[in-house]
């Protein structure tokens, strides 16, 4: 009697779509009855007032209300969960490069919710390298691109080197202006109380801030100055003469970012940064990666391809990566 090949094309089918792990949420109980603090992993801080969250409709929640909140640091982060350091502003496409980014959801009964008309909630984000002259951004889920949101505040402390206390932690933003430790009204927060409660003593480290009055997903980032990018049009094949994937991501040794592309960009939004250590890859159908060689770029004069065709051969890699470490190794990004 012959076997049925149905468990091993299921099986097959289930190996072939396997996903590389999203970066994880931390979930946190709420209750609206009074102002909450959390603290995230080794540092982050979100403070969030009474009375928060509504469902979409403006109602009330009548059950369990649920904060998730993660965050993403590095280009493997950006790469698993599709995030594109673009920003749109004022009709052109600029490149961002990231300080960190976090996600802040609240749901009710596993159903989304918003924050209410007038409530703002302050996340101080705990973040692994520090840029001048950062900006804060929303992304734009369904555009795939960031858009300008809201000031970013400096909250950076070191204990070696205090100039800061409980009192006036975080008092001045980047450009000098003056801002409450957090917004005054009727939320009634005591931040000295609970920095206390949340942090035992006042974390170490760079340290930025930003008041959300939505939910999504924000960005502390700095802009890369526009000549620095050098528009081009490109070309890309894969050396077994596969097809490219659906998208070509690009990303520079130094700099913690990740862009994008579609095959919709290659004719108007297509740039590489005049810079060394660029990075150019595609995710094939079977799961494996091409990338173009590594240092391919760095002897050539990329103020010349401006304006230009330019074709980039990508070599297949043989290793299909299962982790976001093995992700990083095959695609030669950043994963710290």
């Amino acid at each position: 009697m012959k076997k049925s090949l149905l468990p091993f094309l299921f099986f097959l089918s289930l190996q072939l779509s396997a996903q590389i792990s999203n970066v994880p949420f931390m979930e946190y109980a709420y209750e609206n009855k009074g102002c909450s603090g959390f603290k995230y992993g080794d540092g982050s801080l979100i403070f969030v007032p009474n009375d928060a969250f509504c469902m979409e409709d403006g109602s009330a929640c009548n059950g369990a209300i649920k904060i998730k909140y993660r965050e993403f640091h590095t280009q493997t982060d950006m790469l698993v969960s599709g995030l594109n350091m673009i920003l749109s502003r004022g009709g052109k496409n600029l490149i961002l490069e990231s300080a960190g980014m976090f996600e802040l959801r609240a749901e009710c009964n596993g159903k989304p919710m918003k924050l209410c008309e007038g409530k703002s909630i302050q996340v101080r984000m705990k973040c692994r390298r520090n840029l001048p002259n950062l900006e804060g951004f929303v992304y734009d889920e369904k555009g795939k691109r960031w858009i300008d949101y809201d000031q970013v505040y400096d909250f950076s402390y070191n204990k070696a080197n205090p100039k800061n206390d409980y009192n006036n932690w975080g008092n001045a933003p980047q450009n000098g202006d003056p801002i409450q430790v957090f917004e005054a009204g009727s939320d009634g927060m005591e931040t000295y109380k609970e920095l206390k409660n949340i942090a035992n003593d006042l974390p170490d480290g760079y340290f930025k801030g930003m008041n959300l009055k939505t939910l999504g997903i924000f960005n502390y980032d700095g802009v890369i100055k526009d000549k620095d990018a050098i528009p081009m049009i490109p070309e890309f094949a894969v050396n077994t003469g596969e097809a490219i994937g659906e998208t070509v991501y690009v990303a520079y040794a130094g700099r913690n970012t990740l862009v994008t592309y579609y095959a919709s960009d290659f004719e108007t939004n297509f740039v590489l940064l005049n810079t060394k250590g660029i990075k150019i890859f595609t995710k094939l159908k079977d799961g494996s990666y091409a990338i173009l060689p590594e240092g391919f770029l760095d002897k050539a004069n990329i103020k010349l391809m401006q304006g230009t065709k330019q074709k980039f051969v990508l070599e297949k890699q043989p290793k299909k990566p299962k982790t976001k470490a093995e992700l990083a190794a095959v695609t030669k990004i950043s994963n710290t």
